[in-house]
């Protein structure tokens, strides 16, 4: 074998070497990310004292009450209490048609939740139906970085619950 070919094996077995290093790293760091998350799981629970029913109506306008098309949306102002019964953040956003069948409506929803340590956004695809299931899409201050999702109640007589699981 001449240097030349001697060299290039040694440097071929090096690269091949670093990279299965890095792969087990990576490999690694990934398997302790995902329980790391599960051992810091964090439960936020509150009640819910919903606004008003508030549905814009696009054209083509309905005709009857209940009549509501893809592209009319609802805004919400809801305040959130803790287990006490006092305010303690609110939450906002819509929720916008983007299909009815038969079956119902089909909502986007995007909404933030304010609270005393810093916002959370949220967003996810639902219906009418009183439970809704949302991914956590960010937060600031305490909530930087968040993640996780979302699970919002609503009891029909214009109270629910939140409960808000990070990651």
């Amino acid at each position: 074998m001449t240097t030349a070919t001697s060299t290039k094996a040694r440097l071929g077995a090096a690269a091949s070497a670093t990279a299965l290093v890095a792969a087990v790293g990576l490999f690694t760091a990934i398997g302790t990310d995902s329980q790391a998350s599960v051992h810091h799981e964090r439960v936020l629970r509150f009640g819910v004292t919903f606004s008003p029913h508030n549905v814009v109506d696009v054209p083509p306008l309905k005709k009857h009450e209940g009549d509501y098309h893809a592209g009319d949306y609802a805004t919400f102002g809801d305040v959130l209490s803790n287990s006490k019964g006092r305010p303690v953040g609110t939450e906002a956003g819509s929720g916008l048609i983007t299909g009815v069948s038969h079956a119902g409506a089909q909502i986007f929803f995007s909404m933030a939740i304010h609270l005393h340590h810093g916002d959370l956004t949220a967003a996810g695809i639902g219906s009418t139906a009183p439970n809704k299931d949302l991914v956590v899409t960010g937060g600031t201050g305490s909530f930087l970085g968040a993640r996780g999702h979302v699970h919002a109640l609503e009891n029909g007589d214009g109270t629910g619950s939140l409960s808000i699981t990070l990651r």
